[in-house]
């Protein structure tokens, strides 16, 4: 499978280089983006059409992917999915540490629009919420850990429409360099490939 890893705030799609070797050595062909500015400041929408330009620039406007969006680029990838015409494209949508109940970090006092979109309660978040129904075809899974002190309180990674399931890994960013997660990840996509056939 052709499979697309969103990073998140704050970073560039280098921080997602282990998963994705991990998952190239899977035999899944991967692309991680980097999405400017990286702090969000224009926002989740500028942020979700920079990827989908990117993605059809890979990949063409047709092409079945997998998405992985990891912390913030899991909200980015959902409005690309649900605005941007992505669910037509995606069979798998992976979200890893993704505040879909906003984080109460996001309340501290930084000059950008995505983050501001990311506060528990937003108007945007619950615009997203009610547009759920555009995933109804796609498999989503939402991974996450306890231990996170970023997403305030860990358990807004919970997502009511997904498969959750929560690993017990020290710190935010290490879920993204997690052995288990890329394993899960895997396992998912060979199952649903298996059960086609």
């Amino acid at each position: 499978m052709k499979v697309v890893l969103v990073h998140g705030i704050f970073n560039t799609g280098h921080v997602m280089r282990l998963l994705q070797k991990r998952l190239q050595r899977a035999g899944h062909e991967c692309f991680a983006p980097t999405i400017s500015p990286f702090d969000g400041r224009h926002g989740i929408e500028h942020a979700a059409e920079s990827l989908r330009q990117q993605i059809d620039c890979r990949f063409g406007c047709a092409e079945q992917i997998v998405l992985v969006g990891f912390s913030m680029g899991g909200i980015i990838g959902r409005y690309y999915l649900q605005y941007l015409g992505g669910a037509r494209r995606v069979s798998h949508f992976f979200s890893l540490s993704t505040p879909h109940n906003g984080s109460y970090l996001a309340y501290l006092p930084y000059p950008s629009k995505g983050i501001r979109q990311l506060r528990p309660n937003s108007a945007f978040l619950a615009e997203l919420a009610e547009s759920e129904a555009a995933l109804a075809k796609v498999k989503l899974y939402s991974y996450w850990t306890p231990i996170d002190f970023t997403i305030v309180p860990s358990s807004s990674s919970f997502w009511h429409i997904a498969e959750n399931k929560s690993f017990v890994i020290i710190l935010h960013l290490t879920v993204i360099f997690s052995r288990r997660i890329a394993k899960a990840i895997c396992h998912k996509i060979i199952e649903s490939t298996d059960t086609k056939g």
